[in-house]
């Protein structure tokens, strides 16, 4: 059997192959460990000539994955709420009846798909910061695309790319753009919003543009070729184990699309859709539909009459968060199952095997966090954004625009949250631009386009626990990912030193 691009030139018998990619990959999990572990090494070195430093205990550098996963429970307890959901639609058939269905539907036309997914990602999270909800979408997109002759990679690339591009070309984000402008104005900088949508929308079009080109050039040579995927024959097993199925299914077309599935799988994609929308905050936005009838408290501080769309979880729609959403598809759950002619026993053990698909990508998201903490905890995130300020006074736009580019790429990998990380660096970085006569607009386009970059590469972001239900582990992304994200990031320099020098 011919080795893909991942192996070795030498043709190797199908048991080799196997075990010796067996041998060389190493898991996100263990990559993750090993980034805490020298982070947690770096604060005690460090504390010995930076006073601001508190050297790691060997029981904060243990701890640290731990409290990530209490900080990300509300995550990983989404995750496998949907999962149990998704379990019970797959017990029914729906899915792969579903999918079978759309491939049958496109006529080779999958590419168009692809296109328009990615636009809507851009779209909601250049909007609203759409990252972390995005995670479910990469096992749904995998089933599509792998029953239409593509492979995992190109369902990731398509679901994080999307959405990536959108958070760094952020218009409205109020997670980005919203708390940078208040950070700003903290310390009396007023920034222009008509300038920075502008900035956006140009960043987020040619971001798009670019990462929708290496996307289709590469799905359009594995649909013709399957011998040039870039997975490894692990993830390439992994892979037809947990999708092929639903190729099978497409291409054989055994499975009937009855009227009970087609409801389980709209009221499943009704699911999906109330969720979007129960994150999106309606209200920055002047929509007021979803708190009607509501009366707020502001001295509580609480809703003291719930409005109409907040009877299900405790908080309408426009203000959830994750355990909102685990209450909603915990509820889709149940009402899909009953509806799907499913007795209680095979609703439960549905429910049960789709949540257990979903523990290891639950136990990611702590992993994930805890490097973030670490560096919290030992103050060695401020530390780094201290020195990196003082390296940007005195520098022109041509040498500030790269460098804080590359300032806030470093920042963003050390602070994982883009609330914090602007709440933190704006009222430090926004006076240093503004002595240096650069407008506050350009530098909030600066930051989210680093911090949007970050979001495809860095481990401390939310997307490992997506490649891991498209069966692709992190290394092989980041070796398929590479040149287009280093393509953006020189388009994002371009743009926004080219608008410190023009406005």
């Amino acid at each position: 059997m011919a080795s893909n691009q991942t192996g070795s030139d030498i043709e190797l018998e199908p048991n080799e192959g196997k075990q010796a990619e067996q041998k060389v990959m190493i898991s996100s999990y263990t990559i993750l460990i090993v980034i805490t572990l020298l982070v947690g090494v770096a604060t005690i070195l460090l504390a010995q000539v930076v006073p601001d430093i508190t050297a790691a205990s060997l029981s904060d550098i243990l701890v640290s994955p731990i409290s990530g996963f209490l900080d990300g429970i509300e995550v990983s307890l989404f995750l496998l709420l949907l999962g149990g959901c998704l379990g019970i639609v797959n017990k029914l058939g729906a899915l792969d009846a579903g999918i079978a269905a759309l491939v049958r539907a496109l006529h080779g036309h999958e590419t168009v798909l692809i296109a328009a997914i990615m636009a809507v990602f851009a779209v909601m999270g250049s909007t609203y910061g759409f990252c972390e909800e995005t995670i479910p979408f990469y096992a749904l997109l995998s089933a599509t695309l792998f029953a239409a002759g593509f492979d995992t990679m190109v369902a990731s690339a398509a679901v994080l790319l999307g959405a990536g591009v959108g958070c760094l070309g952020s218009t409205v984000n109020p997670f980005a753009v919203g708390v940078a402008i208040d950070s700003l104005s903290s310390v009396g900088i007023e920034a222009n919003q008509a300038i920075v949508i502008g900035l956006g929308l140009i960043l987020t079009v040619v971001s798009y543009a670019i990462a929708l080109f290496f996307i289709l050039r590469y799905a359009n040579r594995v649909r013709r070729d399957k011998g040039s995927t870039i997975l490894s024959l692990q993830e390439q097993k992994a892979a037809e184990e947990a999708y092929g199925k639903d190729a099978d299914a497409a291409t054989t077309q055994t499975l009937e699309f009855t009227p009970k599935r087609k409801i389980a799988l709209a009221l499943f994609g009704l699911s999906f859709v109330v969720m979007i929308c129960g994150f999106i905050p309606w209200e920055d936005f002047g929509v007021t539909i979803f708190t009607a009838g509501g009366v707020y408290d502001e001295v509580a501080e609480a809703w003291s009459v719930m409005p109409w769309s907040g009877l299900l979880t405790g908080n309408p729609i426009g203000e959830w968060y994750f355990n909102d959403a685990s209450v909603w598809f915990f509820i889709m759950a149940i009402i899909i199952g009953i509806l799907g002619g499913l007795r209680e026993n095979e609703i439960v053990d549905g429910f049960l095997d789709g949540a257990g698909d979903m523990i290891g990508v639950a136990l990611m998201v702590g992993l994930s966090r805890a490097i973030s903490i670490l560096m919290g905890e030992t103050g060695l995130d401020i530390v780094i954004l201290d020195n990196a300020s003082a390296a940007l006074a005195g520098t022109s736009a041509l040498v500030f625009g790269p460098l804080c580019y590359l300032v806030y790429l470093g920042l963003s990998v050390v602070i994982t949250s883009t609330s914090a990380l602007a709440t933190i660096s704006m009222p430090i970085l926004g006076p240093l631009a503004a002595n240096l006569g650069f407008p506050p607009e350009v530098i909030i386009a600066i930051f989210c386009a680093a911090n949007g970059l970050a979001n495809l590469f860095s481990p401390t972001a939310v997307f490992l626990p997506g490649l891991l239900l498209a069966r692709v582990q992190y290394p092989t992304w980041l070796k398929w990912a590479l040149v287009p994200i280093i393509v953006i990031a020189v388009a994002s320099v371009v743009i926004t030193t080219g608008a410190l020098m023009v406005l």
